[in-house]
Parts: C-alpha cells; sequence; structure tokens
C-alpha cells in the first residue's frame, strides 16, 4: 500500500517539497482547490518535481452548483434520476473531463460517482453508464471507477458492500476509488460495523485483481494495508482525512485553526501547548517520532524549547503528518499475512501503551486522541481475518 495526497487548500508548495522528501509523489487533484487557468503550469511544475497526478472530478452531488467547479464545465446540474437519459449524456461529460486530464497529463482516469443517499437499482444503473461511456472516451489510460458512499452504505450490516463486490465484477474498469462518508462525519471512527464494512469491501474490490484507491483517509485507516490495496488518499486539512459535502460555497469559510502535532507511535494528535505540558514535565522526548520516520518537519518541537515558543507552524505539521504517514505504510509491508497482521496488532499495542503514558502525564489528544479507536480497529481486523483472511492469506504475494 502507497500513500497518495489528497489535495486540497494551500496543498501545492506542500506537494513539491514532500515529493523532493520522498523521491516522487502521487497526488489527487481536487479541481475544487484548482483554476482551470492554473492547470497547465501547475502540471509542467508538478512534472519535474516528479509528481504523478490523478484528476477527481468531484461530481459527488450534482445538484450543487460550487462557484469553482461549475468553471470546469463539466458539473452538469442533469437530474440524477432521470434514467432516459441517453449514454451520450455521459459520454460528453467525459469528453470535458478527458480535457482536463489531458491537460494534467494524469496517470489514470477516475470516472465519476455519485453520493446518493441509498445505493439502489438507480445507482448501479448510472454508474454502469459512466463505465460504458468511459470505456468509449478514454481508452488511452487506465479507468478507475469512484465508489462513493453515504455513512449509512456501511453501517448496521454488509448487505451494500456485499451487492457493490458483486455487481462490480461486471464492470471492465481497472480499478476503484473509494469515497466514503465517515459516521456522523467524524474524523476518527467509532462504529466497527462501519470500520469492518469499509475494510471488507476494499478486501472484496481488490481480491476482483483490480487496483484500489481509498480516497479521503487518515491513519485510522493504516489497517487497509491489510486488505492489499494499492493506496490511500490523505492531505492536510480535516476536510481532505475526512469526506464531507465540502462542495457548497458555504464550506468555503475556515473555522478556528489550531496546530497539531501528530505522535505517530500513539496514532494521536496534539495541540502544542499539551506538548508544553510535556516539556515541563520533562517527558516531551518521549513524543518524539522513532527513528525509523527520519523527520525533519519536526525536530524543532524536541530541541530544548517550550514547543510553543518554537517556529512549527501548519505547513511544517501537515508534511510531518503525511511524512509519517507514509513511513507507517512503509513500515507495515510484509511477506506474509501473518507477519502484516502481527504487524498491525503490535501497532495498536504501542499506541495504547503510548496514550496511557500521556494521559497519566496530563497529556490529552482530545478529539484526535485515539485511546477510543483501538477497539475498534482491532475488532475491524478481527471481522477481516475471520470473514476473508483465509483467501488473503492464500493470494497475499500476488495481490
Amino acid at each position: 500500500m502507497d500513500l497518495y495526497l489528497q489535495f486540497g487548500y494551500g496543498m501545492k508548495k506542500n506537494t513539491l517539497e514532500l515529493a523532493r522528501k520522498w523521491g516522487k509523489a502521487t497526488v489527487i487533484l481536487s479541481p475544487r482547490d484548482i483554476e482551470p487557468t492554473s492547470l497547465e503550469k501547475w502540471s509542467k511544475e508538478f512534472v519535474k518535481a516528479n509528481v504523478f497526478t490523478m484528476f477527481d472530478p468531484q461530481c459527488y452531488y450534482p445538484h450543487d452548483n460550487h462557484k469553482r467547479l461549475a468553471k470546469y464545465n463539466y458539473h452538469s446540474a442533469t437530474s440524477y434520476t432521470n434514467l432516459g437519459s441517453s449514454v451520450s449524456t455521459e459520454e460528453h461529460q467525459l469528453e470535458r473531463i478527458k480535457y482536463f486530464n489531458d491537460i494534467c497529463k494524469t496517470i489514470a482516469y477516475i470516472i465519476p460517482g455519485i453520493m446518493n443517499s441509498t445505493i439502489d437499482d438507480k445507482w448501479f444503473v448510472k454508474h454502469s453508464l459512466f463505465v460504458s461511456a468511459a470505456l468509449k472516451v478514454m481508452k488511452d489510460k487506465p479507468i478507475y471507477m469512484t465508489i462513493s458512499l453515504p455513512q449509512s452504505a456501511l453501517m448496521f450490516n454488509n448487505d451494500i458492500t456485499e451487492r457493490i463486490i458483486s455487481e462490480t465484477e461486471k464492470w471492465p474498469v481497472d480499478g476503484y476509488y473509494i469515497v466514503a462518508e465517515h459516521p456522523q462525519l467524524k474524523y476518527l471512527v467509532d462504529d466497527a460495523v462501519w470500520m469492518s464494512n469499509i475494510l471488507d469491501l476494499c478486501a472484496g474490490l481488490k481480491l476482483q485483481g483490480k487496483k484500489v484507491i481509498l480516497g479521503y483517509a487518515n491513519h485510522q485507516m493504516l489497517c487497509a494495508s491489510m486488505t492489499k490495496i494499492d493506496a490511500i488518499a490523505s492531505g492536510t486539512w480535516l476536510n481532505v482525512r475526512t469526506f464531507k459535502n465540502k462542495f457548497t460555497d458555504e464550506d468555503d469559510q475556515m473555522g478556528r485553526r489550531n496546530t497539531w502535532y501528530y505522535y505517530p507511535q500513539a496514532l494521536s494528535e496534539y495541540k502544542l501547548t499539551f506538548l508544553d505540558l510535556a516539556f515541563n514535565n520533562s517527558v516531551l522526548q518521549k513524543l518524539k517520532p522513532d527513528d525509523n520516520i527520519d523527520d525533519e518537519f519536526a525536530e524543532i518541537l524536541f530541541s530544548g524549547a517550550s514547543p510553543t515558543s518554537t517556529a512549527f507552524n501548519e505547513s511544517d505539521a501537515f508534511k510531518h503528518y503525511l511524512h509519517s504517514l507514509k513511513m507507517q505504510i512503509m513500515s507495515l509491508e510484509k511477506h506474509s499475512y501473518t507477519e502484516a497482521m502481527n504487524a498491525q496488532e503490535l501497532l495498536l499495542e504501542t499506541a495504547e501503551r503510548n496514550i496511557e503514558f500521556n494521559r497519566s502525564n496530563g497529556i490529552f489528544g482530545q478529539d484526535r486522541d485515539f485511546r477510543n479507536n483501538i477497539d475498534i480497529n482491532r475488532a475491524a481486523l478481527h471481522t477481516l481475518h475471520k470473514n476473508r483472511g483465509f483467501v488473503l492469506e492464500q493470494e497475499w504475494n500476488t495481490l
């Protein structure tokens, strides 16, 4: 599994810096956050920096006429329920999307997916039309079909995931780009059924022999490496680490901002004021990333001064988070299913131990503390092992 960058507001510079650090990077571009006139110039900069691109057309809500998305002239407000429309309607939309992909020199196409409140027959018909149109319009690159899911689709039972896995076997695409709303739109998921179902969906699609990318993800989805998907995509602000409807103009206003430090060994994030408490209690060095993180972005926090007095800023925090996440993903890559599952268990045990140590010293992650999510991930991994462990173990080195 790899880490792709989920492009969001102000991410261009961070993307280029991370590509320098890693040697290369793959970014999923957001038309909401890029003017059409900037695409060609940015594309040249990305190519020069060894940044590979994909382009998410962000057609999740056809009736939300976001002012920046509207500039691309493909975000059609055509009624989703009008199934009498001809295939040429989808072809016309995909021709426009292909035009922007060509400008960006993307490595693959992402086909639109609708975020509908119900995953029903109409949903499958509409997406089948997009697949058929893509096979006519987009013949020169791999095709990834978007599967966008409301939070209700992955809660209560796995009926919907089973149907998606069954129906998609008929779609002759190269891969899938999964976008899923979190329960109650929480940053960290606290619903074990939802977590179990997202892992089951990822594994089921991957076992079809397709490429799979899980978009709008955060560190909780490190467990997805057990499904052998190809990448998770994450970004800077929370609205690119968890999916919500940010495609209305009303969402453009940002709320109050804090700078957070991601402590990889605790799977938790902490405000700098809590790091000051750690400094005062002489335990700050315990919160340093492991040596294998090799992180230049957060070094200043551990230079001997109180963290809030250092020059550590939002950009540093974002780059530290994403670099740490990529290094953690690499550390979870194992040669066998059993080794990989053991690594997941160790990750959670280590996080649990470090969280309790921090809390005993008055260091709390508040709503970004992973304490209550450890058992959620354990339950999801246990369910994945029970349902698909045997097949994954047999196919591990071929997926």
